[in-house]
This record gives structure tokens, C-alpha cells and sequence, in this order.
């Protein structure tokens, strides 16, 4: 059987801020021959995440938030062992969860054009690609077939994907929220910020959302928040006290930085604050670094919840369930934005890390989308 070579993209060299184009290298790689219980997939869409740059190597000193079970690990480790925490250079950059171990870590879909696993075959779309790549070999017991007819197959990286399951666990599992409640959710155009901020409507609670730019605001409040913060052109701290006046009784976080610490300081009693994700620690040491003081966590019996979407595999089918048929109701709003070519990935990771666009689940479109109709 002739080798079968495809591109894919590697880290080129430790990062110093928010990673650009320069950062990786475009290369070529042979692809391993199909063993029992593999498929080969042709990549369709690659989907672009922030929680991605914590693995990545920093020129300078790691932020907290990158300090995971893998510190101390020697480098140079290849991807036959990969760290889950730590990537090094001249690594394939990943999209998904390494190594594979269940359907819910992957990063990519994509359509198999050879298979050696009995329940995939040739032609089959697929959930379950972990890296930058043209084509991967992907172990099909960490895959999932698509149905195109049922939902576009980019849903399994954007409405039904990682960050929209994230946004739903920490939502339902940890908000402990009540109609009524004023809840205030940063990054709220984001991927995880819209599925907080409809679920949070849905339920009867008010909702402030805190997003850059004038764009991201008004397609915040058209998911139905009363208000959106402009966080780019207004003084964040004032405009929760003009819409807050009472307090906020939960702080959905998906930035961490100064603006965690605005919101806290503004938290009623048994207020709660829920850390899903620190973007505004991702590309820089000590941005995060707000000092949140325990004493008014005791005085004010406040809870503060961390949480990790992986802990969480058993809630998946329960969330695809409420989701999808949501959206088929045409309850559901999602917003994503697609670049066109694998050679704009890069990009779309700078501009995912550096809110350099309209919001919503970024995503790559790597080679022609042959599920949809005509």
C-alpha cells in the first residue's frame, strides 16, 4: 500500500503572548498505516478553542492557570506519549483532548475515507479528530458518526460542542440559580457565554452580559440579556452599579483579571461565583492575579466553584439531548464564524485569544463540506 503523506501544522517555537502565524510551522508528515479498530479521516472543519493555549509553551513564565499535573515533565516527549497537560515544541498542534480517550475529546469532523473499524465505513462522517492535520488516523472507539441529516455536522464543535457543554455544565450543575436572580456572565458572545446567557434567561433570571465591543454587545442582548456590557468602551465597574444596584448573585467567569474582581466585589450574600475559564491569563504571567480576599468570601457566604468540562463525560448524552432539541424548536440561538482554508488556523486561534472578532464558536473549514445538500 502506498504511504500516505498530509500536512499538518507543529509548535515552532515557545510563545510570548498571544500566539501568530510565526509561532507554527506548516509541515509534512507520514501517516501510520490503519491498525485494528482505526479509520483514516479526511478533516472538513477544525474547531478553535481558548482553553488550548495553557498547553502551549510560553517563552516567559507560565500564568497559574497553566501550571497543570504536567509541570516538571522532561521535554521532548513525542506524540506517542503525549503530556494532556503540556505541549512542546515540535509538537502537532492539537484541537482536541490527547491522548484520545473517549468520543468527547475530539477537536475536528471530517469524513472517513478508509476504515478498519466494523462500525465505521468509507463515506461516514465523523466526530473525533484531536489535531491540526489535512487528514488523521483517529481510533474509532473515541469517535462518533454524524448524521448530517439531523444536525450539520460543524454542530458537533460549536452548539454541541465542547464550550457549549462546558457553558451547560457549569450552568446547570453549579449556578444553583433561581428565577429572578440577577446573574452576570463575562465573554458573553462567546461560545460558553451564549449558552449561559440563553439557558440563564430561559429560566427567569436577569441577565448582564460583559463582552468587547459594540458588535458582540448587540447580539448579546438579542440572545435576550437585559443588558450588555461594553467592556472595550465603558467603565465596567460603574456600569454593574447602574445595572446591579442591588448586587449580582451570580458571576458566570470566563475571563478572570480585573474584571473578576469588579464583579466580586459587587456579590450579594451567598452570592456565587463560577471559574469556568481565565482567557485574561492565557498569553501573559500575573494578569490573573486579583487577590480575591477570603474574609468576604466568609463574611458574605459566598461560594466560589471551579470546574473542568472533563469531569463531566457522563452528562454529555443528557446535554446533547437538551440542546439539540432545543435548537430544532428553534429555542436555541448560535452564532459561529468559519475561515476558509487549513492555512487560516493560526489566525483563527489569534483571533479567538485576542477577541479579534464578531463572536461566537470560531471554526476552520479544511477541505469541502459534502454533507450538505446540492
Amino acid at each position: 500500500m502506498t504511504e500516505q503523506t498530509t500536512r499538518v501544522y507543529r509548535i515552532a517555537r515557545p510563545v510570548q503572548g498571544v500566539p501568530g502565524p510565526d509561532d507554527f510551522e506548516l509541515t509534512e508528515m507520514t501517516l501510520p498505516p490503519l491498525r485494528p479498530g482505526q479509520v483514516l479521516m479526511r478533516t472538513i472543519y477544525i474547531g478553535i478553542a481558548p482553553g488550548v493555549r495553557p498547553l502551549m509553551p510560553y517563552a516567559g513564565g507560565r500564568p497559574d492557570v497553566a501550571q497543570g499535573a504536567g509541570a516538571g515533565r522532561l521535554a521532548g516527549a513525542d506524540d506517542d506519549v503525549p503530556n494532556p497537560t503540556r505541549m512542546n515544541v515540535g509538537e502537532r498542534m492539537r484541537a482536541g483532548t490527547v491522548p484520545s480517550d473517549s468520543p468527547l475529546s475530539g477537536g475536528t469532523v471530517g469524513r472517513v475515507v478508509a476504515s478498519r473499524h466494523p462500525g465505521f465505513a468509507v463515506g461516514d462522517y465523523i466526530f473525533g479528530g484531536r489535531y491540526w492535520q489535512e487528514h488523521e488516523v483517529v481510533e474509532g472507539a473515541a469517535a462518533l458518526r454524524l448524521d448530517p441529516s439531523a444536525l450539520p455536522i460543524e454542530a458537533e464543535l460549536g452548539l454541541l460542542g465542547r464550550s457549549a457543554f462546558t457553558g451547560w455544565i457549569g450552568y446547570r450543575r453549579f449556578c444553583h440559580a433561581r428565577p429572578g436572580e440577577t446573574i452576570v456572565v463575562s465573554a458573553a458572545s462567546g461560545a460558553v457565554g451564549m449558552m449561559v446567557v440563553q439557558l440563564a434567561k430561559a429560566q427567569g433570571l436577569r441577565v448582564i452580559g460583559i463582552s468587547g465591543g459594540a458588535e458582540k454587545c448587540a447580539f448579546v442582548t438579542g440572545l435576550g440579556a437585559e443588558a450588555c456590557i461594553d467592556r472595550n468602551a465603558e467603565d465596567v465597574g460603574a456600569a454593574l452599579d447602574r445595572l446591579c444596584p442591588e448586587g449580582i448573585d451570580i458571576y458566570f467567569d470566563n475571563v478572570g483579571g480585573a474584571i473578576q474582581r469588579l464583579a466580586y466585589d459587587r456579590l450579594k450574600p451567598f452570592g456565587r461565583l463560577i471559574v469556568c475559564g481565565m482567557t485574561a491569563a492565557y498569553n501573559t504571567a500575573g494578569e490573573a492575579d486579583v487577590g480575591l480576599p477570603s474574609g468576604i468570601i466568609l463574611a458574605k457566604r459566598l461560594r466560589v466553584q471551579g470546574f473542568v468540562v472533563l469531569d463531566h463525560g457522563d452528562d454529555y448524552p443528557a446535554f446533547r439531548a437538551e440542546i439539540a432539541d432545543l435548537w430544532r424548536k428553534g429555542a436555541l440561538s448560535f452564532r459561529q464564524h468559519v475561515y476558509e482554508g487549513f492555512t487560516q488556523t493560526p489566525q483563527a486561534l489569534a483571533d479567538c485569544l485576542s477577541g479579534a472578532n464578531a463572536g461566537g464558536k470560531l471554526l476552520v473549514r479544511v477541505s469541502p463540506d459534502d454533507s450538505r445538500p446540492g
